[in-house]
């Protein structure tokens, strides 16, 4: 079905697929087998080719090139995001457990910092134009500004609770979803302070997020499955796609044009093609139930989704747990 808005309301659209023959198309072809745990965001050093994955009470390390896998690279405390500091060797892991900030070598997992932050620290970010990294303290409500290379704190941004995945855009300015508020906040990063609130109308636990060059739009994954798409320049959504239940991420392939968005509960990938102005649904693949977070090499474009085998819960309401030796990284390439 070719491109077309089917929807119009108010200046929202909700957007339809397009043909897969339209773009290239992608594959899952394989996986690779890691050590048991729960899991949270995982990210690519495109200049080391290591792949990083929170997991459960360490850091786990994959050498992409040999597909050597390294378990508990270092001992961490509900480690949420690992992030590769460009140029400098290191990666930073935020600890949730501890609220802290830890600056490792990337090799060895050796601690070189331990940085205090915010409650509950959870994503974390590059800000490549003031080389910085920005992490987002879901329990505060705050984002830190940390500088790695004099390993300390050097501004600290008041939001609000429930804050996740973020993005910067072509002018600089921050991008934050708040998963508890179904909003967007646009921040200063230099001045240090909020500019407003988006609404994400429709969009019920915003999570992942990232910045769409081509099209110049912001994204961000809903729990209820869908992406919004929001405009900078106009400063407020502008349309919506329907994907899988429960995505966790939004990753970003600037390169090839591409975002992928892992669901979780469906056990889907939705693959999102940007054109200057726009972004299409180019197609779905059915992935694993668990997959719903994920990152991509930049040099070739394959894309690791962290999955596992789930047991029930132990009681009513209680979450799913991974059962023992189900841990693996879902490998989709593109054809």
């Amino acid at each position: 079905m070719p491109f077309r808005s089917i929807v119009a309301a108010a200046g929202l659209a909700t957007l339809s697929a397009a043909s897969p023959a339209a773009t290239p198309g992608y594959k899952v072809t394989g996986s690779i087998a890691g050590p048991d745990g729960g899991w949270d965001y995982a990210q690519v050093d495109g200049g080391t080719r290591r792949l990083y994955v929170a997991h459960g009470t360490a850091v786990t390390a994959v050498d992409l090139a040999t597909g050597t896998v390294t378990a508990a690279l270092a001992p961490a405390d509900r480690p949420h995001q690992v992030l590769p500091i460009p140029g400098s060797g290191l990666i930073l892991e935020t600890d949730g457990g501890t609220g802290m900030a830890r600056l490792l070598d990337g090799r060895t997992g050796a601690e070189k910092a331990r940085i205090k932050v915010g409650d509950k620290p959870d994503a974390a970010i590059w800000d490549a134009r003031r080389r910085r990294a920005v992490v987002m303290n879901a329990q505060s409500g705050t984002i830190s500004i940390v500088d790695p290379a004099a390993a300390k704190v050097v501004g600290t941004i008041a939001l609000a609770e429930g804050l996740e995945y973020a993005a910067f855009d072509k002018q600089g300015r921050l991008y934050v979803n708040d998963e508890d508020r179904n909003q967007l906040a646009i921040v200063d990063v230099d001045r240090l302070k909020l500019v407003r609130w988006i609404d994400l109308k429709g969009c019920e636990g915003p999570t992942g997020m990232a910045y769409a060059p081509t099209a110049d739009r912001i994204v961000s994954a809903c729990g209820n499955g869908m992406v919004a798409i929001v405009d900078p320049d106009q400063g407020r959504m502008v349309a919506t796609l329907a994907i899988g239940k429960g995505p966790d991420a939004v990753i970003g392939d600037p390169r090839r044009r591409r975002l992928f968005v892992p669901s979780g509960a469906a056990g889907t990938l939705a693959v999102l093609a940007e054109a200057p102005g726009r972004i299409h649904l180019a197609e779905t693949l059915v992935t694993e139930k668990s997959a719903r977070t994920g990152a991509v090499d930049p040099i070739d474009g394959r894309v690791y989704l962290p999955a596992a085998k789930m047991l029930p819960p132990a009681q009513p309401g209680a979450r799913p747990q991974p059962a023992p030796g189900g841990f693996h990284l879902i490998v989709v390439a593109p054809q």
